[in-house]
């Protein structure tokens, strides 16, 4: 009886201090409603909107359209808990109970990840960093709107390049990205806007991944692993050409003419102001309980990212008339599709952003379906077919079992099989930019399903799982081969000392190295700016 007691008073000591451990680890979390996850989501892509509308329009333009789109996310807080019917939904079960050490832990992945990203350009920076950082600082420099004088070139050769010492052209680009960095450093300096680029770069990098673990509700190492590392299968066509070097090869992200799908780390090093508020886009779109205020959560995109704005409609008319946003009844269903904001947000948006970039007619200069590039039709087809096989098949077979039923699942696949069809730009902007809604669904949804696959509790029994684990954690460790080695590249280069091109052009309205000037006339000048609508009726 008295080894029954011990034994009895072992157990209650034993559920006693399970209940302390427990206690103490639901200590150690923080709870993030859903509402406010979701308007810091929709914070972080409107107030530089904002910051365009006041500093760069008319004030008897800015600040209607300050006021209304302000009027427009009050409502998308506001309702984002109401269903498709209109119905309140229980916050409870889509708050998000966080570890402080996820917290902490995404914070300084987010810091990290910036930083070697080359936000700010602390670090070797990979390409058009000089693009950006030149940009930042005409924003800072320069009145809003930004308008350059040929004056002001010192360059000899880049006047050559230009053929004219006088005369106006517009700055056009899709920047507003940078404009909470721009206004801070007009008020500080150069150095104060470049280092709130990096931390607003590391915000939304930190908000991605909060939003990637609310989608697949767990929080888990894997969400900023899959986030930093998603990627084709690119070593493989790479290993090819180490062999063969066939003469389609351009570089490790483009392997064949005229098609390339970017890996996530590539896109962040490169264009981190189209990257973020695409990935942020996307993963609100998911987090989504109706449709009323898809017009702007979506229709937002356009201003950071034109490009992607093709990849993001095919997802957007999937959520609009998937069953599981759809209301109980059709009539409310087109009411939700056709609300106010909806239509409000995407009238004004293409009217503003889309008169901008108008602006600009010269910025494309090639353009044309995809075979036109290639020695004939039958080399255009094999290297289709292989590119998707790289690309886009073994993450849709990945993902087919759990989403087969999903209409955004295939509306995303489909995109990433027609896009390569096109081209816009030598690079192919089309592809690389348009593809990211897509490739951006397929990162989030593979994150969920590897952490289901590494979960011990999950483990195979069976010859057939056992394999199926496997091939996915092999498509995992083959997709990590690009961001390795542009890690390898950046680190390497600071070993060697290299500082990176950051200062090659300086300003726009003052470049330093000629090689850039044509590039720069072409995609950033707008000729004959002054007769566009945009800036005759909106621009200050």
């Amino acid at each position: 009886m008295k080894e029954v007691k011990q034994l009895g008073e072992a157990s209650k000591k034993k559920k006693t201090v399970h209940s302390k451990d427990r206690s103490s680890r639901e200590a150690k979390s923080i709870t993030i409603t859903y509402p406010w996850l979701y308007a810091s989501l929709v914070l972080f892509l409107s107030i530089p909107l904002f910051m365009f509308f006041m500093g760069y329009l008319k004030l008897a333009v800015g600040i209607p359209l300050t006021l209304v789109f302000f009027g427009i996310v009050l409502f998308c807080v506001s309702d984002c808990l109401n269903d498709p019917d209109g119905h309140k939904l229980l916050g409870s079960g889509s708050d998000l109970k966080i570890p402080v050490s996820y917290l902490i832990g995404f914070a300084v992945t987010a810091l990290l990840l910036s930083f070697i990203s080359g936000a700010g350009e602390y670090i070797y920076t990979l390409q058009d960093h000089e693009y950006r950082r030149a940009i930042l600082r005409d924003l800072i420099n320069y009145d809003w709107p930004v308008i350059y004088n040929y004056s002001t070139q010192t360059n000899p050769d880049v006047i050559e390049i230009f053929g004219m010492a006088s005369g106006e052209r517009a700055f056009s680009y899709y920047f507003i990205y940078w404009m909470p960095a721009a206004l801070f450093g007009k008020v500080f300096g150069f150095a104060a806007g470049n280092f709130v680029l990096f931390l607003w770069n590391a915000l939304g990098i930190f908000l991605s991944l909060l939003a990637m673990s609310a989608v697949i509700r767990k929080f888990t190492s894997w969400v900023p692993f899959i986030f930093v590392f998603f990627s084709g299968l690119d070593i493989l066509p790479n290993l090819v050409y180490e062999f063969t070097h066939y003469k389609d090869w351009r570089w490790f992200e483009g392997f064949v003419t005229s098609m390339s799908y970017v890996s996530n780390f590539r896109e962040l090093a490169s264009v981190f102001n189209q990257m973020i508020p695409c990935f942020i886009v996307v993963a609100i779109l998911l987090l989504s309980k109706n449709t009323r205020s898809m017009g702007f959560t979506a229709g937002i995109l356009f201003a950071y990212s034109p490009w992607a704005v093709f990849g993001i409609l095919p997802m957007v008319a999937a959520f609009l008339f998937g069953k599981d946003l759809r209301a109980s009844k059709i009539s409310k269903t087109i009411t939700n599709t056709l609300s106010p904001v909806n239509i409000a947000s995407a009238v004004l948006l293409l009217t503003v952003f889309g008169s901008y970039y108008m602006s600009n007619s010269n910025a494309v200069s090639y353009k044309g379906f995809a075979w036109e590039y290639f020695d004939s039709p039958i080399a255009f087809i094999a290297s289709y077919i292989v590119f998707i096989l790289i690309e886009v098949a073994p993450f849709a077979v990945i993902l087919y079992k759990r989403y087969r039923k999903d209409p955004v699942f295939w509306a995303a696949v489909a995109t990433l099989l027609i896009l390569p069809f096109y081209r816009i730009s030598e690079m192919n902007d089309f592809t690389m930019r348009g593809s990211m809604p897509a490739l951006f669904l397929f990162c989030i949804l593979l994150s969920g399903v590897v952490t289901d696959v590494m979960d011990q509790k999950n483990t195979p029994t069976t010859r057939k799982g056992w394999l199926k684990s496997a091939a996915i954690m092999l498509t995992v460790i083959l997709m990590t081969f690009p961001t390795l080695l542009n890690l390898f590249v950046i680190f390497g280069s600071v070993i060697q000392g290299d500082k990176g091109n950051e200062e090659n052009i300086g300003s726009f309205g003052n470049i330093n190295q000629a090689q850039y000037a044509e590039v720069i006339e072409e995609q950033f000048f707008a000729k004959d700016y002054q007769d566009s609508f945009f800036y005759r009726y909106l621009a200050k």
